[in-house]
């Protein structure tokens, strides 16, 4: 059981980083902002500087055991790309042509392998620092899950 603090908001965590979430029950779908997805990209193949980044980097700190890997994927599995774009409402209320993704995340020790869509118009809705979220997780994931929020005591019972 999760206990909100001032909003409905919950921290996941992604390769041990936590990234808070609203959880809004007027929208269908997951969506996630396009800042929190470009955080986690990475080029694959590598480019040739990123090669010559970790060549350098065995050099410098040579280990015969475990040899740094090149090029060192650190967010590989975090989304699985999907094909195509599908037209969702997004958070400014717009029905928008977004890009999927299968998005992999863990709550409260939990794993979840969810579908999200990227939404560019979430970056807007962060009205400071202190009250940035970086998705947002819908109904279709409450029910899916089981989720149940009580509102009065602003808990989430999972």
């Amino acid at each position: 059981m999760e206990k909100f603090k001032a909003q409905p908001d919950i921290l996941i965590q992604v390769k041990g980083m936590g990234f808070t979430f609203l959880v809004d029950t007027s929208y269908k779908y997951n969506l996630l902002t396009s800042c929190f997805v470009d955080f986690f990209h990475e080029e694959y193949p590598a480019s040739p500087e990123r090669i010559e980044f970790h060549e350098r980097l065995n050099l410098n700190f040579p280990t015969t055991e475990n040899p740094i890997k090149i090029p060192l994927y650190l967010f590989q599995d975090i989304f699985q790309k999907r094909e195509g774009i599908k037209r969702v409402k997004c958070k400014n209320g717009a029905i928008m042509g977004c890009k999927s993704t299968i998005f992999n995340f863990e709550y409260n020790g939990k794993a979840y392998s969810e579908l999200f869509y990227i939404d560019p118009s979430l970056c807007f809705y962060c009205p400071s620092k202190k009250n940035m979220f970086a998705g947002v997780l819908g109904t279709n994931f409450l029910k899916k899950h089981k989720w149940i929020i009580d509102f009065n005591k602003l808990e989430i019972n999972t």
